[in-house]
């Protein structure tokens, strides 16, 4: 299948080319990046897809941290669910990492994952049922503000995500606070309405599909109890989710079952 002309077939795709997978999954996945319209910007994108790709599959999209340049999405997020069986595309939301525009954390940036997921199911090695999607940390917020939105999403893991700005505001370092200030405009008490239309725990019950929620006690940068709280507002709305708490796990969640309890999550959601 050549994956490469599918890419650059598709209507939205401004550039496309094949990259090196990270040396761990040359064996199991296939790397492409591409530039993608997403309303009057131009995103960055990265595929990954199963060397042994020969159906359609289904497909992640994932949701990558941080802000501007700072936590992009990398190549093995991609490769990592390439090599598992899945279809595996994220974006570098506009503002981040060679993409043109304002990075609003949370804001319009929003859009840029939603195009990626009209993209990712136009292919036709895409599997059309709709998408599971995967968020970490400031991830985990657009990834809910997905799923809020987006009926095509089938199942959401988040792991250590932001899902109360407030608190986020609130408990965090000076810097913190001025990437609210800078993306989102100001301070809770200036914008007490961004900030809630950023924060999950707000309107969870907007989120209809299933959500997995995966964090460590001893992360500094996303206060356990953002999650805490996350999981019992999905409790009081009557939706489906599941609260996995790793003891002593930072915020990258390595050391744990973080992965293989996305992948049975998804599994446990077939399309």
């Amino acid at each position: 299948m050549d994956i490469l002309s599918l890419l650059k077939e598709d209507p939205a795709v401004l550039r496309a080319e094949q990259a090196e997978a990270p040396e761990e999954y040359a064996q199991a996945a296939r790397l492409y990046t591409f530039r993608y319209r997403s309303a009057t910007e131009e995103i960055e994108g990265m595929l990954g897809v199963p060397a042994d790709l020969n159906e359609p599959r289904p497909a992640v999209v994932y949701c990558h941290g941080g802000n501007r340049d700072l936590s992009p999405m990398q190549p093995a997020s991609a490769c990592r669910l390439a090599a598992a069986g899945y279809i595996g595309i994220g974006s570098q939301y506009r503002g981040c990492s060679g993409s043109t525009g304002h990075d609003e954390f949370g804001g319009a940036d929003v859009l840029d994952v939603i195009r990626v997921t009209d993209l990712a199911l136009r292919l036709p090695f895409v599997r059309k049922e709709g998408v599971y999607m995967q968020g970490h940390s400031r991830g985990g917020m657009m990834a809910y503000l997905c799923a809020a939105c987006d009926r095509r999403i089938r199942a959401v893991a988040v792991g250590a995500g932001m899902a109360d700005c407030f608190i986020m505001y609130d408990r965090r370092e000076q810097s913190m606070k001025e990437v609210f200030h800078e993306l989102v405009g100001g301070s809770p008490e200036q914008l007490p309405e961004e900030f809630r239309r950023r924060s999950a725990v707000c309107w969870a019950g907007r989120i209809e599909a299933p959500v997995l929620i995966c964090q460590g006690t001893a992360d500094w940068r996303v206060d356990p109890q953002q999650s805490i709280d996350m999981d019992a507002a999905l409790e009081a709305a009557g939706r489906e989710h599941k609260l996995i708490i790793y003891e002593n796990a930072d915020h990258s969640l390595r050391g744990t079952s973080y992965y293989d309890d996305v992948l049975a999550w998804f599994g446990a959601h077939p399309l």
